[in-house]
């Protein structure tokens, strides 16, 4: 996949925090959290937000399920673009 100049490539970690996390950045409007029309209207802009994702009981298993879900959180990871006119 070719990255883009402007975009970051995407970080998703296996943290121990008392826990095992996968943590990944996300859309804002792709979660929900901002208003897909108003990004339209650029009355509100996309940003990325780090989200704890997966909590496990040890890093394997955290690994096993983001091998199972990478394509699904590499979507959601990319913010949301509104085409030029």
């Amino acid at each position: 996949m070719k990255n883009k100049l402007k975009t970051k490539p995407l970080e998703i970690a296996i943290v121990n925090r008392w826990r095992w996390e996968v943590v990944a950045p996300v859309s804002s409007v792709r979660i929900g959290e901002t208003s897909r029309e108003l990004v339209k209207k650029k009355q509100a802009v996309d940003y990325l937000r780090l989200v704890t994702i997966f909590v496990g009981k040890n890093e394997q298993e955290c690994k096993k399920w983001l091998d199972r879900h990478r394509p699904v959180l590499v979507k959601l990871g990319i913010p949301y673009e509104v085409g030029s006119s």
